[in-house]
């Protein structure tokens, strides 16, 4: 094989498809002929024909391929030549009926289900209690650390098998956040022992805290040093793995402090930055939004996608901007999110009977 030359292969059998010299051979995708350059394409196949069968449809000639840049394309076989699925295909209107998507990788839909669920919060007992950000303080303060832990766990594995996925990710819940929640919780930790009544034993002074009865004189030798050592391994973290491993032992090590204590700024922000992300990635994909330009005309699906990642990367420790434009998104494409949420109640009713 020459080195720029481009071979399209089955994952499973090893078949290579024959491509022409010049011609496009994938309409609506990216562009493949025996001269583009792309090197090798495996054709990664989907383990859902089972389910799809069930609902009556062929699914045969369906596949999915991974560009060259990372992005996955449900493609089927017309006649000889593979092409993209359009929006309006009976593959696709299956798994959007079921409350499913084709990639569960890249669009993580149940991050928009939540994220719906906090935009409408409202806590019938207290009518100051409302709203996404006291829908989140609402899980406790464990919650976040419980959370970060599990995301530190998961991206430690896509960084070894999807790097686009795990960058994706990494955006907003990453090392430089994690020490600032540390350094958040090391704070309030002191402010909470500071405040502590004082006891004495046999003239000694000594606080309760977290289950333990700790003489004032040994608090920096047995709390406050042993969890800077463990700070000191997340900041140095070296890559994901190490960060998981190092955020894990500072999690079970840490003193717990009352659920009710607020989360630290960073952290929401990553929160909110990276629900906003995958909402309005799912937004744009499957239910048809798009961003409008300065003028109030609306982008095309591509632009929307291609706005939402510059975004991202502009955005990347601004993770409550996202919010706003995740908001005005949804303002401007006139999602009802109780409708929404009404939808897929009935999806999962209709599933279970």
């Amino acid at each position: 094989m020459k080195k720029n030359e481009t071979k399209l292969v089955c994952p499973n059998c090893g078949a290579e498809f024959e491509i022409g010299q010049h011609e496009c051979n994938v309409k609506n995708a990216t562009v493949i002929g025996a001269d583009s350059g792309l090197g090798t394409i495996y054709l990664k196949l989907k383990d859902r024909e089972e389910q799809l069968n069930k609902a009556g449809i062929d699914t045969s000639k369906y596949f999915s391929m991974r560009t060259p840049g990372g992005a996955e394309r449900l493609m089927k076989w017309d006649g000889d030549i593979p092409v993209a699925v359009d929006a309006d295909d009976p593959v696709l209107k299956v798994i959007f009926d079921s409350g499913t998507v084709p990639n569960r990788d890249l669009f993580r839909r149940w991050v928009m289900a939540q994220v719906f669920q906090g935009l409408i919060y409202e806590n019938k007992y207290s009518r100051d209690e409302k709203g996404f950000t006291d829908w989140v303080h609402r899980k406790g303060y464990k919650y976040t650390w419980d959370m970060t832990q599990e995301e530190f766990r998961v991206q430690a594995k896509l960084h070894q098998k999807d790097k686009e996925n795990w960058l994706d990710r990494n955006h907003w819940f990453n090392r430089e956040m994690a020490v600032d929640m540390i350094d958040d919780y090391l704070k309030k930790l002191k402010e909470t022992i500071d405040s502590r009544k004082v006891h004495k034993c046999k003239g000694n002074p000594y606080i309760c805290i977290g289950g333990r009865q700790i003489f004032k004189s040994d608090i920096h030798k047995k709390v406050y040093l042993p969890l800077q050592k463990l700070r000191h391994d997340v900041a140095t973290a070296g890559d994901p793995q190490k960060l998981y491993i190092a955020f894990l032992n500072f999690n079970k090590s840490k003193i717990g402090l009352e659920w009710r204590t607020r989360c630290s700024s960073r952290w929401m922000d990553a929160y909110k930055g990276a629900g906003a992300f995958y909402t309005m990635k799912n937004l744009i994909l499957f239910h048809g939004c798009k961003f409008r330009y300065d003028n109030g005309q609306f982008m095309t699906k591509n632009s929307s996608i291609s706005y939402l990642i510059e975004k991202a990367n502009e955005y990347k420790s601004e993770g409550w901007r996202l919010f706003g434009m995740m908001k005005k998104l949804i303002a401007d494409n006139g999602i009802d999110i109780n409708a929404k949420r009404a939808e897929w109640r009935k999806a999962r009713e209709l599933k279970k009977a």
